[in-house]
């Protein structure tokens, strides 16, 4: 790859502009506070992959988290949360980290026990509280049930339903949502239940889902883990393997409905624990449709702003146009993450050429791809080849061996490497 001593120079210019806070990696699969999430997994998805990010970052960022899992996985649990990078005993030690299997949890004298689970349950929250931890993290892997023969029924009505969890003079941990209906429960808390549906029907599994539906809990939401795994690779005859690495022009009508693309290839991002990074405009139909999704990090172009500026824990403000200031940013969120596996959405391609011209465009793409060119950094390039003339069009497309396209026909391949 050339050098480009224009590029470079502007680089040098801005490279301490930008302050190492706002480009603090963001949590992959955090939940917004007060979140309560149902996942659903079989035993082709990494749950503890998934599980391991969410509790590592918990304990580095001053939570407490409780861990209920199959009896069956006691060794698997603690080997795999080393694995990913937890001190185990360490955290155990200091009582940030409390691990119980569900027997152990549900039942502590040899009997089945929901009243008096949900009062341990409710009783170690306040502690945690009383002892300023700035969140508690609970996730509550159930398996298939099997800890109750299947009787997932009870598990529900018993457990799940227990008026207690939602009644503010018993459960310090419920608020006040000011409406008729739903609790919601306190910043405090992030709560996982997770379910193996492996050996389910279909038909079963909705029924599962509608009963945990039907609760009061207004913030929860439904993940498949396994759904998510390949769910932008799979639409273009790959799988999540094959696809890091790649570098990806995306040629979209801005007719169509082209941002359920991006927002399948955040969501295996997310599935695979790997940060995601977006650089739109804060009116782009991109950032509408992903906004409220917290683990993403989104560079927003801006002409409001002369210098970077966060606006929020996941929202940083860059002044339009200026490319220099995007690529400082990519190199240091490169920097960052090290050697491990991150995502990339450039949706400012079109911006760019309207504004600067070809030329700069195309020196600012050179150096993009260059910092980019590691085969654990995947990126996906957003282009609206309507706006522009085909020479520019011919161009840009030249510099992609991994081309797609997006129009009222949905998504297709052009080419792959």
């Amino acid at each position: 790859m050339p050098k480009l001593p224009i590029i470079d120079s502007l680089r040098q210019k801005w490279k301490r502009s930008i302050p190492p806070d706002v480009l603090k990696p963001s949590p992959v699969l955090n939940f917004r506070e007060g979140e309560s999430k149902i996942v659903t997994y079989t035993s082709a998805a990494d749950k503890m992959k998934i599980f391991s990010a969410f509790i590592r970052y918990g304990l580095e960022n001053g939570d407490a988290v409780f861990y209920l899992y199959p009896d069956e996985e006691n060794e698997i649990v603690r080997a795999k949360l080393r694995e990913y990078g937890i001190d185990v005993e360490k955290s155990e030690r200091e009582g940030t980290l409390f691990l119980s299997s569900l027997t152990e949890h549900f039942m502590p004298n040899g009997k089945l026990d929901y009243e008096k689970a949900v009062a341990n349950g409710l009783n170690w929250w306040a502690e945690a509280k009383k002892k300023r931890y700035k969140h508690v993290r609970d996730i509550g892997d159930v398996g298939d049930f099997s800890f109750v023969n299947g009787q997932w029924q009870k598990y529900i009505t018993d457990y799940w339903l227990d008026p207690r969890w939602e009644d503010p003079n018993v459960s310090e941990w419920v608020v006040d949502s000011g409406k008729s209906v739903g609790v919601v429960y306190d910043p405090f808390l992030m709560e996982i239940t997770a379910i193996n549906v492996e050996h389910m029907t279909e038909q079963q599994v909705i029924e599962l889902l509608k009963a945990f539906g039907e609760g009061a809990f207004e913030s929860t939401k439904f993940i498949d883990l396994l759904q998510d795994i390949n769910s932008f690779s799979r639409s273009i005859g790959l799988n999540h393997e094959r696809l890091v690495g790649r570098k990806i022009l995306l040629e979209f009508d801005p007719a169509s409905d082209y941002e359920k693309a991006v927002d399948s290839l955040t969501r295996e991002s997310m599935a695979n624990v790997e940060p995601i990074f977006v650089f739109t405009s804060k009116t782009s139909s991109i950032y509408s449709r992903l906004a409220e999704e917290p683990a993403i990090k989104f560079f927003l172009t801006s002409i409001s702003t002369s210098v970077p500026t966060s606006t929020s824990e996941n929202t940083v403000l860059l002044p339009v146009n200026n490319m220099p200031l995007i690529l400082d940013a990519t190199n240091k969120i490169l920097e960052n993450y090290g050697n491990g596996n991150v995502c990339f959405v450039f949706d400012i391609l079109s911006g760019l050429l309207t504004s600067v011209g070809q030329e700069k465009t195309c020196l600012f793409l050179h150096r993009a791809l260059e910092l980019l060119a590691s085969e654990k950094t995947t990126t996906l390039f957003l282009f609206n080849p309507s706006a522009h003339e085909s020479q520019v069009v011919s161009s840009l497309k030249n510099l992609f061996s991994n081309q797609l396209t997006y129009d009222k026909n949905g998504l297709e391949t052009v080419k792959t490497s």
